[in-house]
């Protein structure tokens, strides 16, 4: 069943959440001037962001948070369906499709591993967190369009075009997914559960 509500959330709270998320890669950039690793440079920059979000937006976040909460069986049943269900589109897309995935270089573990587990939680946990949220604000109802997973591809992709068609359609895809834990739900967790669970693991079997 399709869940719409629409938010409460005005037109300026929209723009600066939209705001902290542009700002990602600004701040990744000018951080990776700095400490010379692009890794350690993005994985701050997205966790300043997700807090940033989570913070700012934290009656959204509550909101949804309350939702999940309240029918915890729901909760976990599709947090485990997304869970299964993005991973072996991941598979897919890293066997077939070729999309870029927005992981940690796998060098940083052995060069920085006190850092690794920051690292883990930010490529996974807070980018899933900004994702939902962000198309949350967006969106309204995490109805994902085209356009959106457009800026996210843009964004985050390195500029070149044999990734970029590739990316974008393993974001439509990925996103859709999103959207469906929500209709489903009526909350962004399960969303965000699935996508930590996936690039966790991902980092831990495949990147590390």
């Amino acid at each position: 069943m399709s869940f719409q509500k629409s938010t409460t959330m005005s037109v300026k709270r929209i723009l600066i959440s939209l705001g902290i998320f542009l700002l990602i890669p600004i701040v990744r950039y000018l951080l990776s001037r700095v400490t010379g690793s692009d890794t350690l440079s993005f994985m701050f920059a997205l966790n300043l962001a997700v807090w940033l979000l989570v913070l700012y937006d934290w009656e959204l976040f509550g909101l949804h948070w309350n939702r999940a909460k309240a029918v915890p069986a729901d909760t976990l049943i599709y947090s485990a369906v997304g869970f299964i269900a993005m991973f072996f589109w991941t598979f897919l897309n890293s066997k077939y499709l070729g999309g870029y995935l927005v992981l940690p270089d796998p060098s940083v573990f052995h060069t920085d591993p006190i850092a690794g587990p920051a690292v883990r939680f930010a490529f996974s946990f807070s980018l899933g967190t900004i994702i939902s949220i962000e198309f949350k604000c967006l969106t309204d109802h995490m109805k994902i369009h085209a356009r959106e997973a457009t800026i996210y591809t843009l964004l985050f992709t390195p500029f070149r075009l044999s990734l970029l068609i590739p990316t974008y359609l393993y974001n439509i895809i990925l996103f859709s997914l999103m959207s469906y834990l929500y209709n489903q739900t009526h909350s962004i967790i399960p969303g965000i559960l699935s996508f930590t669970a996936v690039y966790l693991c991902w980092m831990i079997f495949f990147v590390s």
